[in-house]
């Protein structure tokens, strides 16, 4: 079952296309991508290793930190491969290279885009990430957001044949609520002829809304503020809420727990986040 935390805790109902957003956990992809069933692959794309890597050293998750030496851990870790395109031109031709050994396309296949088997799970991490800060002098507008989308979700219909379960696809964008981009782009020349070129800029809008619109499920995470526990340490409340297109609200599933910090053992030297349900 596909989970966003440690292995004893609540799991996702079975889902093809999933979108995370809110301030989720930094571990939650993690959790993610070594759910997948025992032998499948998993694909993690980021967009920025370096900020990856230092979340999750911040962030410090118990689990992560008791398990990640075990044998059973090993092996998931294993079968996740992780890429770091640096760019939405990066992350395009990416998806547009990606290729197992079975595939009977024509085209040469690159070694580096070459995969072994065909993963059950895609995760992109952070899009927009490639479009923040927002900037004038940047072309992108919403289709650039929902280019990189349906490049990932071509990537799983094609290395998913119908005789195969197909491959989920997770996207976690903890900044989709803030990104906002204009629907079309300024011209640079005037369009007719007479017409001055003006100086106006194209009002941006919320991506979210119609990003949504490309997935079966829409996740939102809400972390509180710290609170001081009876002994003194500081707990976070949090809540997620997952919520299927086209269903009432009311059929909304929804999870509350807190994030509490414990000492863990002696590779660690602070305190780890543990998950209290």
């Amino acid at each position: 079952m596909a989970r966003m935390f440690p292995t004893s805790d609540p799991s996702l109902p079975p889902y093809k296309s999933l979108i995370i957003q809110g301030d989720y956990h930094p571990s939650a992809p993690i959790h993610m991508c070594l759910s997948v069933p025992m032998g499948a692959k998993a694909l993690l794309l980021s967009s920025a290793r370096q900020a990856l890597i230092r979340s999750l050293q911040e962030y410090n998750d118990e689990w992560l930190l008791s398990n990640s030496g075990t044998g059973n851990t090993c092996r998931s870790s294993s079968e996740v491969d992780i890429f770091y395109p640096p760019t939405p031109n990066h992350l395009v031709v990416l998806l547009s290279a990606f290729r197992t050994h079975e595939a009977s396309d024509p085209v040469p296949l690159d070694s580096k885009a070459t995969l072994d088997s065909v993963p059950s799970l895609l995760v992109l991490h952070e899009l927009s990430a490639y479009f923040l800060p927002m900037n004038e002098n940047k072309p992108h507008t919403i289709a650039s957001y929902l280019q990189l989308v349906s490049y990932a979700l071509a990537l799983a219909s094609f290395l998913s044949p119908e005789s195969q379960t197909p491959m989920r696809f997770a996207l976690f964008d903890s900044q989709l609520d803030k990104l906002k981009l204009p629907v079309l782009r300024t011209p640079t020349v005037p369009v007719f002829d007479g017409e001055e070129s003006g100086d106006e800029i194209p009002r941006p809008e919320s991506v979210a809304f119609v990003a949504h619109k490309y997935f079966e499920w829409v996740g939102t995470f809400d972390r509180s503020d710290t609170n001081s526990s009876s002994d003194g340490s500081e707990v976070r409340l949090c809540t997620f809420t997952l919520h299927k297109q086209g269903s009432d609200i009311k059929s909304d599933i929804m999870w509350r727990w807190s994030e509490v910090p414990e000492r863990a053992h002696s590779r660690c030297e602070g305190l780890a986040i543990a998950f209290s349900w």
